[in-house]
């Protein structure tokens, strides 16, 4: 080599080995090394860091020989002064292309040994080792960010249900109270969680990617649609404790408005039974009482932030005060029926005998017999309304077969209103 030949090798290799070191000191601090250099990886992951920390080391070995070698020729350079001479330039030439360093079987640099790599060699060798490890130590670290990116929705889905279920108290118990409720729930999907999570950082390069462990996978997805239930089921606990009092203030008008409707009923019913004989009514609606024992015994369960059990009993006390009040209101329109049906039959009664007028059958002995029957049973209390509907059906009878102009009048319906019991 010549002095320009030496000097441009000496600036060559210096270059490379600020890179390298560059490269070294980068793959040192790399989180994606760091990870290779756990304990309990598994795997994929374990074979890969085995290889790698073991490149790693004849990385450090060789970029250690590349700097002691480097200095030995410059200082060699210094000593030769501006103009070497055929013996300086001959062990620069050895030095700088001549095979300096000696490898083991394990590709670490030995002092012992013939050598085998020349500078330029050591220096490429470095640099494409140390990009390929740079590139495994990413592949690492952007496998541990994909797991953080499948495992963050989770752990945040879980944090803000656990955030529910401690606003609805220590007694948000769930509507299936054998397994614990939301909480225990919510605890048993975290360990799960736990342990998903630990697996994939033991082996991040099997977790993701194209050979990604399946079930793994799906136990994920497990985890994630178990997570989505029960946060789905604390918000409705939540909507149901906030809805809570407004119902509860309903539900306390409809049982008033059931009391209402009771007394009034009631109130017929007491008219009937003195007004029409055997009217077959049944006993007269009292569901206020018990809706008002259960509106206590919800009260109770608000209180006591049983928010599952609220909700079902909400739901059963608005069905019961809806079919009591219904109840209530087809019972007084029986009742209230039977008297309708009196009422109508007295008024027809007189307008049949305002036709008898007409017809000058007032004094006829079997109309007048017939409207006096009809008349007494209409009039007596209690009234047998079935008796007294054929009774006026008999008198209307006689007076159409008996007058000499045809007369049209209304078919009368001979069935009974609905709550009478024909006899």
């Amino acid at each position: 080599m010549s002095r320009d030949e030496a000097d441009a090798a000496l600036v060559g290799l210096t270059a490379a080995h600020d890179r390298i070191s560059a490269a070294m000191y980068w793959l040192d601090d790399h989180p994606g090394l760091a990870a290779l250099r756990r304990t309990g990886l598994t795997g994929r992951t374990a074979r890969v860091a085995t290889e790698t920390l073991h490149r790693t080391g004849v990385l450090w070995s060789r970029f250690a020989a590349l700097g002691a070698r480097l200095d030995q020729a410059r200082a060699a350079r210094a000593a030769a002064g501006a103009r070497p001479g055929a013996a300086d330039l001959h062990g620069l030439t050895a030095l700088l292309r001549g095979p300096s360093v000696a490898i083991d079987p394990d590709g670490m640099v030995v002092e012992a040994g013939p050598p085998s790599l020349t500078l330029p060699a050591l220096a490429d060798d470095l640099e494409r080792q140390a990009a390929e490890v740079q590139a495994e130590c990413a592949r690492v670290r952007t496998a541990l960010a994909a797991i953080t990116e499948r495992m963050t929705p989770l752990t945040t889905a879980l944090d803000r249900a656990r955030t529910t279920a401690a606003g609805l108290g220590d007694t948000a118990s769930s509507s299936t109270p054998r397994d614990g409720g939301p909480e225990a729930a919510l605890a048993d999907i975290d360990a799960r969680l736990a342990v998903e999570h630990l697996a994939a950082l033991a082996d991040p390069l099997g977790a993701v990617g194209a050979g990604a462990d399946r079930r793994a996978v799906a136990r994920l997805r497990g985890l994630a649609e178990e997570v989505n239930r029960v946060a789905a089921n604390l918000a409705g606990l939540a909507r149901l404790r906030d809805a809570a009092p407004a119902r509860l203030d309903r539900l306390t008008r409809d049982v008033d408005a059931v009391a209402a409707a009771e007394h009034r009923t009631a109130e017929v019913f007491r008219t009937v039974h003195e007004k029409i004989l055997a009217p077959g009514l049944p006993e007269p609606p009292a569901a206020a009482g018990s809706l008002r024992a259960h509106l206590r015994q919800i009260a109770e369960i608000q209180r006591e932030r049983r928010w599952a059990r609220l909700g079902d009993e909400l739901d059963a006390a608005e069905r019961g005060a809806a079919a009591a009040l219904e109840r209530a209101g087809h019972l007084f329109e029986a009742a209230d029926g039977l008297l309708r049906r009196r009422t109508e039959l007295r008024g027809r009664l007189s307008a049949y005998r305002a036709k008898a007028a007409r017809l000058g059958l007032i004094e006829d002995g079997h109309a007048a017999t017939l409207h006096e029957a009809a008349e007494t049973l209409l009039y007596t209390s209690p009234c047998d309304l079935p008796a007294a509907t054929v009774a006026v059906v008999a008198y209307q009878r006689a007076l159409a077969g008996a007058g000499p102009e045809p007369t049209v009048i209304p078919a009368w319906n001979t069935e009974p209103p609905r709550g009478e019991r024909p006899r």
